[in-house]
């Protein structure tokens, strides 16, 4: 790069973000076609103009334009956020089939995002609460819980039902099922791929996840942040080679800017 490409560089602070490339594994095409509204929303989030924050990076003594991981991670958790029609949890931990948020559960280990069916979280909780196998500190962990989610306490009252406990309600919601829908923004080393991968396929042995959305960096984007990293190729790779493992479906995005 000369002086003045990288002092024209230094002053960008914005750049055109787009989905570039979209793939879909085990049946999540249908699925995510089934709720048009949240593929509309999600795909306009991923389509606008965003600050940035520049750098030069070196590689093997070759200067080139880059931009900061953790600043375009925060930016895109920030459109995402900006979606009004359907609700999105962050910073979201599965334990024993229940998914906590808010301050509730530490995001190491969790999920980026999450779509959550309510009713079936808040029920799976309860049971594990006041159920045939019931914590001992049940009540602490119920209280802690909607003392951070207070949205849901019209759901918690009704499932409680205090005078039933020591027996599992059954799920009996004849209201249109909301999908479970998990997501990761992805920009880190490429073995982390397999981690999340690990992490959705347990979540998906006591709740049965629709759908994970896996965002990660393709084109100028993917050469603009640092070596090594998990990237749309290399995440479709993985996903073919062990498509009878990762059973999972998943919306493979791959986002690039300009």
């Amino acid at each position: 790069m000369t002086e003045q490409e990288k002092k024209n560089w230094s002053n960008t602070n914005s750049l055109k973000l787009f989905v570039s490339k979209e793939h879909f594994h085990h049946h999540a095409f249908e699925i995510i076609n089934t709720y048009q509204n949240l593929k509309i929303e999600f795909l306009n989030s991923l389509t606008n103009e965003i600050r940035v924050s520049t750098r030069i990076k070196k590689t093997i003594g070759i200067e080139s334009k880059a931009i900061e991981a953790k600043e375009l991670n925060i930016v895109i958790r920030e459109e995402l956020k900006k979606i009004k029609n359907v609700e999105i949890k962050f910073e979201v931990y599965e334990e024993n089939g229940v998914f906590y948020f808010s301050s509730e559960k530490s995001s190491i280990g969790g999920f980026d995002f999450a779509i959550l069916n309510h009713y079936n979280n808040i029920l799976t909780l309860r049971n594990l609460c006041f159920g045939n196998l019931q914590y001992s500190d049940g009540e602490i962990r119920w209280e802690k819980f909607l003392k951070q989610n207070p949205d849901l306490t019209k759901i918690a009252n009704k499932l409680k039902k205090i005078d039933e406990k020591g027996k599992n309600i059954s799920n009996n919601e004849i209201n249109k099922p909301s999908p479970l829908i998990v997501g990761e923004i992805q920009f880190g080393n490429w073995a982390l791929a397999y981690r999340d991968f690990f992490k959705v396929l347990k979540a998906d042995v006591q709740n049965a996840v629709d759908c994970l959305i896996y965002i990660v960096p393709t084109g100028n984007l993917e050469s603009m942040l640092s070596d090594g990293i998990v990237t749309f190729d290399k995440t479709k790779k993985i996903m073919d080679d062990f498509s009878k493992v990762i059973s999972v479906p998943v919306w493979l995005i791959g986002i690039d800017v300009k």
